[in-house]
């Protein structure tokens, strides 16, 4: 993969990316919108979540429904000194999903493309385990 910075991802890549991700706090429909990041001429497209009316590069749809459920049945609040309400429970969806895309991602179950329908290769992971 390319090395890139922030907000150099081509047209055909976001579009892809919008086939299978929603926007992490709301798990809206993400679209495509050129951001301006300076007067000088540094632009760029990124992904736009409509709803939240921010930029937002988004997680799986599977992982903000897993996100949602985790926060909604066990109570999950990383930000216990802000007001419990629907900005609070949209944030700690966010924050769960944000976590649940990091393991995925370390365990090679998310890529790019998304979500892997085949496992990966745990063996080496399994013996260095026993050994220690």
């Amino acid at each position: 993969m390319v090395s890139r910075i922030y907000g150099s991802y081509d047209h055909d890549e976001l579009l892809k990316r919008i086939e299978h991700c929603v926007c992490r706090q709301c798990g809206g429909k993400l679209t495509t919108s050129l951001v301006i990041y300076d007067i000088y001429g540094g632009a760029g497209e990124d992904l736009y979540c409509p709803h939240c009316q921010k930029t937002e590069f988004g997680v799986e749809k599977t992982v903000y429904e897993l996100a949602e459920y985790f926060v909604e049945n066990f109570q999950f609040n990383y930000f216990y000194d802000m007001e419990e309400n629907n900005t609070n429970f949209q944030l700690n969806i966010a924050k769960v999903a944000d976590m649940m895309s990091w393991f995925l991602k370390n365990i090679d179950l998310l890529d790019e493309n998304g979500l892997k329908n085949n496992l990966p290769d745990y063996t080496y992971y399994l013996h260095k385990r026993r050994k220690d």
